[in-house]
């Protein structure tokens, strides 16, 4: 009997209810932050344009290049110094400086002409860092280089560039400012650091998204309390009789006991008639039942006599390997996969040496264990490969697949295991097992059938027997 009483349907409309509120806050937020942060962004791009555009008219580009070129501040070069101290201590900006670009490349590719600075600024380091004629040494990379150097053009327009620097991300409005001749001296430039904005941004977005979530919450809360009196109620309670009824079948309960508890579902719906239904169905259930486990006991014996047959037919009575006619059943598979072009295998043959000699001499009982030593050798060589006994002393080994990689090794094991066999003095002359063995693996375009395998195999084992002085005697 379930102790645990759960209810997965209540449990997943609460979860997928719950996801949709939390997928619809994400995309919603989401686009209110790509929205909200463009919007934030362009205002700070113009709001930035128009002080640098300001700035830029209260400048003497003669005298200014006057002082990029001598080092030496003049008088109108200390009146900006106090317009652009003021106008950064009463705006929002982070930085408002004239650089003039030398080179891309640093070091001293730029020399920075002017900087604006407040109290505070002074007082925590991050304002007063540059001067006139002061080169930048390895300050300004390459690709940040390139930006400045390319408005050192003729047009007045303002434009925008994203800058990583030390001091956080910022958007840089820069403009060239020009001398009398309308030639570019050097450049003007505002940054505004939008970490701030992106900040901003992030908690509008988790208080909408708690919002989102408290909202979904209480709707969450009002349907489930819909569903839980017209859907998962009734259906919980059809299945709690359900799994009483399941259990009565799992525990062999006798089959008159096998009913199903009258759920009390009065729905007036789909979900009476499906309990109405259920309750048919288990009554058909008790009926059959004896047939059933009649049918079931019948099918147990079948099966048992089935796979007695099997044993017989199909194994070896001396050494339990493969026989004959498994080895014919195992052909007919591999050829079918020569024919589908997925065959991929070696025949492993191994003939007894000896066998005659053993049975002569001491007996057919150390001549059949002659025979199953060899088999035992062969099943702890080749542990996943198929073997058949398929005369009295011949013996083949299918090897498939994967097992083929390792092939060569596993010869070489069987090879040694035999000969440290065959040369322990201290076994009987019965356990002492020496084989002819021969390999061929299957070879595309070659080999047409298993046969063709199984031949090429066979003349390997019976040149190897030569080998060994030992062609079999009867």
């Amino acid at each position: 009997m379930r102790k645990n009483y759960r209810s997965p349907l209540r449990q997943s409309m609460i979860i997928t209810t719950l996801v949709i509120v939390v997928l619809l806050s994400v995309v919603l937020g989401t686009l209110g932050f790509l929205i909200y942060r463009d919007d934030m962004i362009r205002r700070y791009q113009n709001y930035a344009g128009d002080a640098i555009d300001f700035i830029a008219r209260c400048i003497d580009g003669d005298d200014m290049e006057k002082c990029i070129e001598t080092g030496q501040k003049s008088d109108q070069y200390e009146e900006l110094q106090l317009l652009a101290n003021d106008f950064k201590e009463t705006h929002d900006l982070e930085f408002i400086y004239i650089i003039k670009p030398l080179s891309p490349n640093p070091p001293d590719n730029m020399m920075d002409v002017f900087a604006a600075w407040t109290s505070w600024g002074k007082a925590d380091g991050t304002d007063g860092l540059t001067d006139l004629g002061v080169l930048t040494g390895d300050a300004y990379p390459k690709e940040v280089a390139e930006q400045y150097l390319a408005r050192m053009d003729r047009d007045p327009r303002v434009t925008y560039f994203r800058n990583d620097t030390d001091f956080g991300n910022i958007y840089t409005a820069i403009r060239p400012i020009f001398n009398s001749k309308g030639e570019p001296i050097a450049v003007i430039c505002a940054d505004i650091l939008i970490d701030d904005i992106n900040n901003a941004i992030v908690n509008y977005i988790l208080i909408s998204t708690a919002t989102a979530l408290i909202a979904g919450i209480i709707v969450i809360i009002l349907v489930n309390s819909w569903f839980e009196k017209r859907l998962v109620g009734p259906i919980s309670r059809l299945r709690y009789s359900a799994e009483l009824f399941e259990d009565k079948c799992r525990n062999h309960a006798p089959v008159n006991e096998l009913v199903m508890d009258d759920p009390n579902i009065h729905t007036q719906d789909e979900i009476e008639a499906l309990a109405h239904s259920i309750s048919n169905m288990v009554y058909d259930v008790q009926n059959y039942a004896n047939d059933l486990l009649t049918k079931d006991k019948e099918l147990h014996t079948m099966k048992e006599h089935v796979d007695e047959m099997d044993i017989l037919a199909f194994r070896d009575s001396l050494t339990g390997a493969g026989n004959k006619a498994a080895y014919e059943r195992q052909k007919i598979n591999l050829d079918w996969n020569i024919l589908s072009n997925t065959a991929k295998f070696a025949i492993v043959m191994c003939d007894l040496n000896y066998l005659k000699r053993i049975n002569d001499t001491y007996g057919h009982d150390m001549g059949n264990i002659y025979i199953k030593k060899l088999h035992q050798l062969l099943t702890e060589t080749f542990l996943h490969a198929p073997i058949f006994r398929i005369g009295g002393d011949e013996f083949i080994v299918i090897v498939e697949n994967d097992g083929l990689d390792n092939l060569d090794e596993l010869i070489d094991l069987f090879k040694k295991k035999i000969n440290d066999c065959f040369t322990n003095p201290s076994l009987e002359p019965w356990e002492r097992v020496s084989t002819a063995i021969g390999i061929a693996k299957f070879s595309i375009g070659k080999d047409a059938s298993v046969d063709d395998v199984f031949h090429r195999a066979d003349e390997e084992m019976y040149k190897n027997k030569k080998e060994m002085h030992a062609m079999r005697d009867d």
